[in-house]
């Protein structure tokens, strides 16, 4: 298997192409529209960089793998299925609605895999939730309470043109992915509120959402970069689940061991279990060389697009939304 990489702007980029060459699998190449950032990534990785996408798609390969700023994730992946290969792109999928279902419909005519970045799910504590959950011991959902906050990553993380926005879009797809994963319940309203801490930032850095799910389920969401700089570890991925007769509380992020060294300035991170970026990419990989189904698809991809297309509008408009 080969896999080239399109856009190296998101910081997964590194982890991702660590996991292939782990593997055996060939990175061909790399491209990104800053010569500058897409050559210090050929140089840390040797791997060639292409200054022209094309000239990167017609070498032989199964796959690409986006990690390009969001703004440019449809216009990389229709490229890409043109050029007839499997796509693994970045969260969010998309910036609207229609960018992730032209994505979707893109990959079936291609008869190309869609893989969407969500790797939250495959987390060691989310799979001992999903067991519970299909055991049906704890009776129906009821209620859900959800967090996922992290540090401001800055840069073009907080330019709208690039990303789309701030922590609203960034931080909404991790929890409701992990929703659609767990339950298959579908979203009805959305009511949403987004703010700054500061006033000259460029996007929001506060967002808190209340949806109405099917099945009666009401859901609430901080989406909020609300860690300082100094914070001692990047977030959290909190689920608080209440059942007819129970509760979990699960944290996707919470089951692992960072130790800072003040002497050294270096963070060291040790897993409990196969980091969830692992999981994720062997089951990308699998998915491709056994022909087996997306394992998280475009139509999952799109699903947390709705939703967070629906948040900003509300937050916008000040009013509940329909989906």
């Amino acid at each position: 298997m080969k896999v080239a990489i399109i856009g190296v702007a998101h910081m997964h980029a590194h982890s991702y192409v660590a996991e292939f060459q782990t593997r055996g699998i060939e990175v061909v190449g790399v491209y990104d529209r800053n010569p500058e950032l897409g050559q210090a990534f050929s140089q840390k990785y040797d791997i060639p960089f292409f200054t022209e996408l094309e000239a990167l798609l017609t070498l032989e390969s199964d796959s690409v793998n986006i990690c390009s700023e969001n703004a440019f994730h449809k216009e990389y992946a229709l490229k890409a299925f043109q050029y007839g290969k499997h796509v693994i792109v970045e969260k969010p999928m998309a910036l609207s609605t229609a960018d992730a279902e032209a994505m979707v419909a893109a990959g079936k005519a291609a008869g190309k895999l869609l893989v969407v970045a969500h790797p939250v799910r495959f987390a060691e504590p989310i799979q001992n939730v999903k067991k519970v959950i299909d055991s049906g011991q704890l009776g129906a959902l009821k209620l859900i309470n959800s967090s996922n906050h992290g540090k401001n990553p800055g840069g073009w993380f907080i330019d709208p043109e690039l990303s789309g926005g701030g922590a609203l879009i960034d931080h909404t797809v991790h929890i409701c992915d992990l929703v659609n994963y767990l339950f298959g319940i579908e979203p009805k309203e959305v009511y949403a509120y987004a703010g700054k801490s500061q006033a000259d930032l460029p996007v929001e850095d506060i967002g808190l959402i209340q949806l109405t799910m099917s099945e009666g389920v009401i859901m609430s969401l901080d989406t909020s970069w609300n860690r300082p700089a100094t914070y001692p570890v990047w977030g959290d991925a909190i689920l608080e689940l209440v059942f007819e007769k129970g509760q979990m509380t699960v944290d996707g992020f919470g089951r692992k061991l960072k130790i800072f060294d003040d002497l050294t300035g270096t963070v060291e991170e040790y897993f409990f279990e196969e980091s969830m970026d692992s999981r994720m990419i062997n089951a990308f990989i699998e998915a491709i060389e056994q022909d087996l189904p997306s394992p998280v698809s475009g139509e999952d991809g799109l699903y947390t697009v709705k939703i967070t297309e629906a948040a900003f509008k509300s937050a916008t408009d000040k009013k509940i939304i329909t989906i």
